[in-house]
């Protein structure tokens, strides 16, 4: 078949499938392509007409698109001529799943051991979970936290009985669809420290993992292992992609993700060792368990003997077995993991069984533990940023890389990559000719060498010259001004090649961020042989601009030929979904047919290409695909639609809309980054679902002439938001700190507190009041602490607890509810003592004691009887500084209290008598400064208005570290104590010299672990349940005596949830120091 026959047939296809006849075409196209065209011939140069270019071209005979539905959700879909299912009749398809009972006898049958709190169906919470960072939105009927093994074991016979369709959700950061369903969602992550178990095999070099664990967690885990054993190596899971820090195990191994590093040697395909896994009829199998196997050859013989006979039928298939073995060459997640039958002889099922699961998407099973053999992270980095004239080149270096040396990463810049990059802050620095005017065709390549020692990695960089100048390159960005290898020097220095690496991870999120408001940003994965990557991509690009995606870039893991493309797109009128569609028809044929690749690289099949499977595979290879399906799930209960799908329409229906919400937020990309740092993740909605249901609400509230429908589900909508979306929201910003491209919803969530609160001049006057008179408030808090702490003595806490509790409740939660680590009163502040006379420079602080330190003591159960400011002052003292406190300390607030609620005016006002006092104080700046509260600190420094104190302010670690630490002398007090550094430090970047300070007076430093403890100054004792939810997770070893941040109403929810008493850092180092007894000259 020739090229031009060929691109008609694909084009005859589409217009086929939309009527009706796709199954046949498709068979006839693809099984040619697979058997008579395996290699295709080069594709002509870029002067030369293509076959896609031409008038028989895919997107040349595209069928127009009859017309598009928008359903109630908001959601758009593609209408058919011939509709797939009745409205109303439960029909096993997306937007087929209609209730005729079978879901409230599921409901029924679960209910003995899923308690109802366990269960979601309210509308904001199914909606909120109708997405993943893909653009579909499937809004599950049912959402069920699940906590065990067990539970899954029971759930799955009855889903299947009932043939109620069920999918696995663990951190739903997947791109193609396929974390999301119209039925009944089974959540396992944020649900406390259940799916969170782990095991540490020997020196790190294997780790046993539940699903629920974070990718980048579980390399933490191991760095901890070896600093705790004293192991010589470093190891780290194989899969590493961009979203290791919020995707989970039970994505990764569903997806047989990979990344920047990880290639096909090391994905979990080729790392996995064993796992444990749940079969739809409730079986387990535990490949580690010889006893399990052998009981699952006995119990599955149905199983076991369909998969051998599958085996065996690709084995004698050579055709077949070369195609798949040419398929899984490169990086491949289309369809499944059909190497598990040619890579094992068919004497081993359970290993064909325990390969072909992984990448399933949740099709077949259910992982609820696997076993890695991990991978070296050798210490010794270094990267080097290469810019060539032509793509050709950039190319033809990654295919002499991966041919000639071990270098461990070569990432792809195209040149709107580099367009990309000349905006950043940093990187025309460091690569001057990316802000000049490279060539069209210019490209770049970001090449990262490692290695044990110094010796070997710079043995490693000297391989990559040595191949590099053999291929005889041309390097610049301009072909008339040519550049040397030498130009581009490898850098080991981490402050530089961190910033290339970051330009690459950020991306995306650049993309991202300046897209049209209203638009969804699309990030397609594809993959082909390496010789074929830079005619593929040039072909790519040539598509982009003739269907005029003019933000496109192609990026991706070069030494793989893995691309990923990033594009904004809308789905708001026809048209758009028009051209996406014929964009979709015209990528696929380019990638699998034309360049023999794949058109899922890594990131999954899902719905996203789920029709076009068999286009790339070929038809013998997707039946049996089918096959293997109705071996592992033969009533269709398991994530159906996804990764298999009859309906070759799916890929543009469901699509999920990007409506404007709010400035803050719109660039939100919904990718879910952020859910593992909130707090409220595991309690009410993620930053993600705060986002996408307000989107969601301000659509509906845009809607002129509302139906009856539309305005009862606003309203519901409206209500359950007011507690779900902002009354437990932190508003503590941690989402920021993991977004790409940096939103924080805490901001977006004090914006509506404060339209709520223009509504009620009442409640600004009383804010106000309290302000102006902040002094008798605070005097006010003295007794009333020291009466409650006698209560505490005389009666115990359970009453105290019982009626605040109560209390809590009938005022709306706006008195707090009482903790037995409530503290006492703090003492008076006293006098700083003069500093004794010194030659040199002045030793002179700023001391600002925050409020809730001015207030607040230490709990009745602490040993110890000292407030902060005392601790504080005896540091100061020991290395003889004087200390000077700012003018009307008592009436003193940075306003945090009030910006937290909505009070932003009376915020500013306190703020700025802050910034008043400490001007005069430190004279302008000339004396450091110092708060002994983080978020208090924080606050102060992001509301300046005058540039003087920009670089006076420290919060007490940071001051301790660059000012007292070399005129004081360190012991170890502690053999173990526990750390737990604030948001807003970590939000400074001091998370290191927390851990450092405190390493120097204890013999074991444990973090707690915990991105936010939940308090969010007095918001978690009027909402305990949020930091119930946020400290869940909080595991401090028995031996741990103490625990220690810089936050004093942090440190009261600490010390609720661990057991031990938590207090300022500076009680730990007061204790562990002396003054030195020659301290240095200033």
């Amino acid at each position: 078949m020739s090229r031009r026959q060929l691109a008609t047939a694909v084009a005859n296809l589409a217009q086929a499938s939309r009527r009706g006849h796709l199954y046949q075409c498709e068979r006839v196209i693809t099984t040619t392509t697979a058997s008579e065209e395996p290699n295709p011939e080069p594709a002509p140069s870029r002067s030369v007409m293509t076959a896609v270019q031409e008038q028989d071209s895919p997107a040349c005979n595209s069928y127009p698109i009859p017309q598009i539905i928008t359903d109630q959700f908001g959601t758009v879909s593609v209408l058919e001529d011939n509709p797939t299912h009745t409205p109303g009749v439960f029909t096993n398809i997306d937007g087929g799943r209609f209730d005729d009972g079978r879901y409230g006898a599921f409901t029924k049958e679960i209910d003995s051991f899923i308690p109802e709190q366990r269960r979601f169906t309210d509308p904001v919470r199914t909606f909120a979970y109708g997405t993943d960072a893909s653009f579909y939105r499937l809004n599950p009927k049912m959402v069920v936290k699940v906590h065990t093994e067990e539970e899954i074991q029971r759930i799955l016979p009855i889903a299947a009985k009932h043939e109620v369709p069920v999918t696995f959700r663990a951190a739903g950061t997947s791109l193609s669809g396929q974390a999301i369903t119209d039925s009944v969602l089974l959540k396992l992550s944020h649900t406390g420290k259940n799916f969170r178990n782990y095991t540490v095999h020997g020196d790190g070099s294997s780790i046993t993992v539940e699903p629920g664990l974070i990718g980048g967690e579980v390399n933490r885990i191991l760095a901890a292992h070896k600093n705790k054993h004293g192991h010589p190596i470093q190891y780290k899971i194989g899969p590493d992609p961009s979203s290791i820090d919020s995707c989970m195990i039970g994505g990764i191994v569903n997806n047989n993700s990979s990344g920047m590093c990880c290639g096909v040697s090391q994905n979990t395909y080729h790392t996995l060792q064993d796992m444990r896994v749940v079969f739809v009829d409730g079986t387990v199998l535990d490949t580690a368990d010889p006893e399990s196997r052998k009981n699952f050859l006995e119990k599955r013989k149905d199983l076991v003997a369909g998969v051998i006979r599958l085996a065996s039928k690709v084995q004698s298939d050579r055709e077949l077995s070369n195609l798949i073995r040419r398929k899984f060459a490169i990086k491949c997640t289309t369809g499944y993991s059909l190497n598990a039958l040619v890579d094992f002889p068919v004497a081993d099922p359970v290993e064909m069984i325990k390969r072909v699961i992984i990448g399933s998407e949740g099709t077949f099973a259910f992982v609820s533990q696997a076993t890695y053999n991990t991978v070296p992270e050798w210490p010794h980095k270094a990267s080097a940023f290469l810019i060539f004239p032509h793509l050709n080149d950039a190319c033809k270096a990654a295919h002499i890389l991966r041919e000639k040396t071990p270098v461990d990463a070569v990432e792809l810049f195209d040149r709107a990559c580099l367009r990309e990059c000349k905006i950043h802050d940093k990187m025309p620095k460091l690569v001057p000719e990316i802000a000049g005017n490279p060539d069209p065709m210019a490209a770049a390549l970001l090449i990262e060498c490692r290695g044990q020692t110094p010796e070997a990695l710079q043995q490693s960089i000297a391989e990559v010259q040595a191949a590099l100048e053999s291929g005889k390159l041309a390097y610049g960005s301009q072909a008339q001004d040519p550049k040397t290898f030498n130009d581009y020097p490898f850098e080991a220095d981490a402050d530089i090649y961190n910033v290339y690496w970051d330009v690459r991870k950020g991306l995306i999120p650049m993309v991202g961020a300046a897209r049209e408001t209203g638009t969804s940003m699309l990030i397609e994965d594809v993959a082909c042989p390496i010789e074929n990557l830079a005619e593929m991509t040039m072909d790519l690009n040539d598509m982009f601009e003739r269907y005029g995606y003019t933000d496109a870039c192609c990026l991706g893991h070069a030494l793989e030929g893995n691309l990923h493309l990033i594009f904004s797109q809308g789905f708001r009128t026809k048209d758009e979904v028009q051209r996406f569609s014929d964009m979709m028809e015209e990528m696929a044929y380019i990638v699998a047919t034309k360049h023999s690749g794949s058109l899922k690289g890594e990131h999954g099949t899902g719905r996203n290409m789920a029709p076009f499977v068999e286009m790339e595979w070929g038809s013998k290879a997707y039946e049996l695909m089918w096959e293997l399906k109705e071996l592992f799930d033969p009533t269709f209960v398991l994530n159906p639609g996804v990764l298999l799908n009859r309906d070759p329409a799916t890929h543009v229906k469901h699509l999920k809309p990007s409506p404007p919400a709010s400035e803050i937020v719109d660039r939100c990309i919904e990718c879910g980054f952020c859910e593992s740092n909130c707090p409220s993740k595991d309690l009410t909605l993620t930053p993600r679902q705060r986002i996408t249901v307000f989107r969601e609400i301000s659509r509906l509230r845009s809607i002129d002439n509302k139906t009856a429908l539309e305005d009862s589900r606003l309203k519901e909508f409206e209500q359950l938001y007011s507690y779900q979306g902002e009354q437990t929201c932190a508003a503590d910003g941690m989402c920021q700190e993991k977004c790409p491209v940096k939103i924080n919803t805490g901001d977006f969530i004090k914006s509506l507190r404060v339209e709520e609160l223009e509504k009620s001049k009442t409640a600004g006057g009383l804010a106000m009041g309290l302000a102006n008179n902040f002094s008798t408030f605070q005097s006010a808090m003295h007794p009333l602490l020291s009466a409650v702490n006698l209560a505490h003595k005389v009666m115990g806490p359970y009453p105290l607890e019982k009626i605040s509790g109560l209390l809590n409740k009938a005022s709306g939660n706006f008195i707090p509810a009482w903790n037995r680590y409530m503290p006492k009163s703090a003492n008076k502040l006293r006098d700083p003592a003069p500093a004794a006379p010194m030659p040199g420079l002045p030793r002179k602080v700023v001391y600002m004691p925050a409020c809730v330190t001015r207030m607040m003591g230490p709990s009745l159960s602490d040993t110890e009887t000292a407030s902060v400011h005392e601790k504080l002052l005896n540091l100061f003292e020991k290395a003889n500084y004087e200390v000077v406190y700012p003018k009307g300390i008592a009436n003193s607030c940075c306003g945090m209290m009030f910006n937290t609620r909505g009070f932003n005016k009376v915020a500013e006002v306190k703020l700025a008598e802050v910034e008043k006092a400490l001007l005069e104080a430190s004279e302008d700046g000339k004396y450091p400064i110092v708060c002994d509260t983080s978020p208090c600190l924080s606050a102060i420094k992001g509301g300046l208005t005058d540039s003087k104190l920009q670089f006076s302010l420290y919060e007490p670690v940071e001051f301790i570290r660059l000012f007292l630490a070399d005129k004081l002398e360190f012991n170890k007090v502690r053999d173990t104590v526990a750390i737990h550094v604030p948001c807003s430090s970590k939000k400074m970047g001091i998370e290191k010299s927390f851990a450092d300070l405190a390493s120097k007076c204890a013999h074991e430093v444990v973090p707690s672990g915990i991105p936010c403890c939940g308090m969010a100054g007095d918001r978690g004792m009027r909402y305990p349940e949020l930091t119930g939810s946020s400290l869940q997770n909080l595991n401090l070893p028995s031996e741990c005596s103490d625990g220690y941040s810089t936050s004093r109403t942090c440190e009261i929810s600490l010390s609720n949830h661990s057991g031990i008493n938590f207090r300022g850092l500076v009680y730990l180092i007061d204790e562990a120091t002396t003054a030195k007894k020659e301290a240095p000259r200033a």
